[in-house]
This record gives C-alpha cells, structure tokens and sequence, in this order.
C-alpha cells in the first residue's frame, strides 16, 4: 500500500471520527467506466460501521430505511453529470443534513468543480465535500460556503485537517432570509409606520426574529403584505413548495389538513385545541330569581319531612322538646340559606346553564361562526349531524374582523393560543363576554409548528430554536403578549367590554311566578279546607 493510497484511507477515518455515523452508502452507477479509489476503503477503514453498495441508476427513498446519520460516498465520472446528481438529490429527499463525499474520476477542474457544488447549493445540500482522482497527490479537497452567496473554498487535507462538514447554518453571515406573514392575527399583525412601511408584529414574527438574530442573518419579505388579504394555509404551504420563501412566518396545524406534506413543517412548537369560544350564558332574570332563592328541591325536602313527621307524630309525643328544638334549628338554617343565596345574588347574580354539548347547541339559538375552509376539516359524523349549528363564510377577513369585534350573536372557532388574545382583552371587563369551552371542541392535541421548505437548510437549526424556545419559556411569554401587539397595531383598545346592567324598579310580570305560586297554594289550602269541612258536615249527618 503506497502513500497515495493511504491518504483516502486517512481521510474516511478523520470525517468518521469527527461524526457520528451509523450507515456508509456507496454510490457507483454500474456503466460507470471509471472507478474510484474511495470504493475500496470504507470495508478496511471503518468495519464497525455497516455500509452499502449502491450501483443502480434509479434514485432510493433512503429516509424509509435509514436515518440521517449516513455518509455518502458518491463516485461520479470526471464530467459533468446532472443526471446523476439528480439521483443523488432526489435519493436524499428530506435528508439534506447527510455528509457527502463525491469524488470525480479524472483530473482537477475548478469549472466541472463549481458546476457540480452551485448544483448541491440550489438543491440545499450543503454538507458536500469533492475530490478528484488525483487526490492521493495533491491532497485537495473542495467544498464550499452557502451563506451570505456561494463561494469556492479549497484547502489541503492534512495533519491539521479540521472538520469537512461545518454546520453552515449556525452563521448565516448577514444573510437575508425570505419570509411572508400569513397575517393570522395575532401569529403576525400588519401595521404601518410614519412613512407608510409595513411593519410585523406578533409572536411569530418575534421567532423569525429571534432566530435571525441568533444567527447573524436578517428578514425580507418576499412579497409587500396587504391588510385584507391573510393567507390560508394550503397557500402557505404552496409558497414553501414553490421556493418563494426560505420560512414561512407562520404556524400551522400538522395533522388536520394536507397530512401528506408533513415533511413541509418544522419540529412542533406547541400543541393546541381547537376549540369554540362560547358567548357567556345571561344573568337569571328577576322571575327565575325567586326560584333560585328558594329551589324546587329544598321545598321538597321540607314538604317530605312535614310528611314523615305528621305521619310519626304520635310516635314522638314524648320528644316534643327535642323537635321542637329541631324545628327551629331547620328554620335557622332554612333562613340563613335563603339570606346567603339572597347576598349573593346581588353581588355575583348566577348565570343559566351552560352549553356542554354540540347536541345542546343544535338545539339552541345560538350558531357558530366559521370558515367554510375549515369547517370541511372537521370529522364527517359531526358535520352531518350538527351541520344547522354552523354559520360559514368564505371571507377571511370578515371573520376575524367579526371575532375581533367580540359579537355575542355567534361562538367562533379558535385555538387555545388565540383565546390568550380575548380572554387578555376581556381582562378588564367586570363580567367578560366569552369564555373558552372544552366541551365543544373539535381536535384536543393539534401539533403546530412553522412551514418550511421540504428540503430546509434550516431545519436542523429551527428545530433546536423551537425546542429552546419552549423549554425557556419565551415562547408561552410572547403569546400572552398578544393582546398588547394587537393595541400597539391599532387593531384592539383597551376597554371596558362589560354590558352595562339595567336597574329598574320591580313590576308585576316579574312577580307572576310568585304570585302563581301563591295561587295555587291558596286553591290547595281551599280545598283541603272543603275536603275536611264535607268530612265534618258528612260525619255529622251520619251521626244524627
């Protein structure tokens, strides 16, 4: 074995140590009239790990058999071959953080060098590594830098070789990184300042940000956003695909529509409900007040004891004390009761019975409003079911502005996340409008997280932000800071949203129910009185 060779067997044994790998892949098309020096070596340098033999010219769908940590060993004739680097590219779909090692055979060429390398940086594949044929002498490698624009790097492999496969994506080098709002307030909130600039705000907005600035790059939008037109989600989802966005600011559902295209989303940021926000039920009014204050069971439970004890009372002539005693304790506690739920009352009047159900809801006057696009995501049974307790539009902004607007003739559809935006802006309301029911919901664990392209350089790097952002808190901190965004836009104030409550005097249809009460208990009290009078009047007759 000379030195020439030895040098290849030096250079596997350096990118294995330095990475963790679990699969070496050899790629050599079987036509392919050259061989390479590379092919020979990885059985000898690096045993333990198990690799294989690749010799066909149809591409592999390697993520469903192997994981992401894989070298690959690529030999490529010494001329330009688009074709087989679109194996390569299409073979590592949703793999573009693999180590690539390609060997040309044939003689240095910086043009067929950044033929090869512009083709791996436009197909996001940054982590690549060339050499030539003649590698064992001249010890050259070529890679290149992605960030801020492409460029040529060679050095000499060596003693004091360093890593071949930097992670790029910790410096981004100034970069500007494509990005458009889906204006789904309050993930991203469009306002504009003095000089009529478009300006983001919103959570969202504060992780693009964030992850911006941890890696020395800066945000540009890919297109001027406009007020009333959000973007929906396949739209969303159609910019990453088609390349118009590096990160799209804005997070989406994973598994409730276009579950295919999964590989389009970041690690998940959060999980969610999807719930409804629910008008608060009105006050009892003055007539069902009186019930309230004396419920139909606890007069039950008075007349049953009356009952028992006119039935025992000749048992218990010789405890008279004692009942006695028990009858007044009974009309202490009968007393205090009815002053206890009299107080409260006027401090915190009760409200009816809530809507626990979707059954309930249908049957009610109530309606939820939504979007016709989101409601055809909804499960098929209750759709056909429930379908007249749902109110559809097709206008986007018109929704939010009405949800916005907290209208209590609807419920709306929305996300634990959003709710943190109404229930902060209710906050100062002494009675809020709307709460957030668990009752009515329609999927109760939601992974959310940010679109991206299927190939992302930027994965592997937003997928540690977004575990960050969790673990630290930052990001449960900017969602409840939604509301202030909102105000800070112009798109929310802060006020009172109570209803004031009317106070008038009491008037003879509130009483109607006492005083039905009060009638029929006379037409009783009269007829017993006419049952035991004919009884007296019938005894005496009999007697005479």
């Amino acid at each position: 074995m000379n030195d020439s060779h030895i040098i290849y067997a030096e250079l596997l044994s350096a990118v294995v140590r330095l990475n963790n790998f679990s699969t070496i892949l050899y790629f050599g098309p079987e036509d392919a009239k050259e061989r390479c020096q590379l092919e020979s070596w990885p059985r000898w340098t690096v045993n333990e790990i198990p690799w294989l033999l690749w010799r066909s010219e149809i591409s592999l769908k390697l993520s469903l058999f192997v994981n992401a940590e894989l070298l690959v060993l690529a030999c490529l004739p010494g001329v330009y071959r688009q074709d087989l680097l679109r194996i390569v590219s299409s073979s590592l779909q949703y793999m573009r953080q693999t180590k690539l090692l390609i060997e040309l055979a044939g003689d240095e060429d910086l043009g067929l060098v950044n033929r090869v390398l512009m083709f791996c940086l436009r197909n996001h594949m940054l982590n690549v590594a060339l050499i030539f044929g003649d590698f064992g002498e001249s010890h050259t490698l070529f890679s290149y830098n992605a960030y801020p624009n492409y460029s040529l790097k060679n050095q000499r492999f060596g003693l004091e070789f360093l890593d071949l496969y930097p992670e790029q994506g910790l410096d981004l080098k100034g970069f500007q990184i494509r990005t458009q709002p889906d204006l789904s307030e309050p993930n991203t909130i469009l306002s504009h300042d003095q000089q009529g600039k478009p300006r983001i705000s919103g959570y969202v907005w504060n992780m693009l940000m964030e992850y911006s600035r941890k890696h020395n790059a800066s945000l540009q939008l890919a297109s001027v956003p406009q007020l009333n037109r959000p973007l929906t989600h396949i739209q969303v989802l159609d910019l990453a695909r088609n390349g118009a966005v590096d990160i799209a600011a804005s997070i989406q559902p994973i598994t409730l529509r276009y579950v295919e295209r999964y590989h389009e989303y970041a690690y998940p940021i959060t999980m969610s409900s999807w719930c409804t926000m629910m008008p608060k039920e009105k006050l009892i009014g003055v007539r069902d007040s009186f019930a309230w204050l004396m419920p139909v069971l606890s007069i039950g439970f008075l007349i049953i004891l009356w009952i028992i004890y006119e039935v025992m009372k000749g048992r218990w002539q010789r405890y008279g004390r004692l009942l006695g005693i028990g009858w007044l304790i009974l009309a202490v506690l009968l007393a205090s009761n009815v002053q206890g739920r009299l107080v409260s009352l006027f401090i915190a009047p009760p409200s009816r019975p809530h809507i626990n159900s979707f059954g309930a809801l249908y049957k009610s006057k109530l309606r939820i409003l939504g979007l016709r696009s989101e409601y055809n995501g909804y499960d098929f049974d209750m759709r056909t079911t429930y379908s007249g307790a749902f109110l559809l539009s097709d206008n986007i902004s018109e929704f939010i502005a009405t949800r916005n607007s907290l209208n209590t003739s609807f419920a709306y559809t929305l996300t634990n996340t959003k709710w943190l935006l109404y229930a902060e802006q209710q906050a100062k309301s002494s009675r809020p409008l709307y709460y957030f029911s668990r009752d009515l919901c329609f999927y109760k664990f939601m992974p959310n997280a940010l679109v991206i392209p299927e190939n992302s350089p930027h994965r592997a790097a937003l997928d540690r932000l977004m575990l960050q952002l969790g673990q630290s808190g930052l990001y449960d901190h900017w969602t409840t800071l939604s509301f202030n965004y909102m105000v800070q836009a112009g798109r929310m104030t802060v006020r009172n949203l109570s209803e004031p409550q009317e106070i008038r005097s009491l008037m003879v249809q509130d009483l109607h129910d006492v005083l039905y009460a009060y009638a029929v208990g006379v037409v009783i009290s009269l007829t017993l009185f006419a049952c035991e009078l004919i009884m007296f009047r019938l005894k005496r007759w009999l007697f005479i």
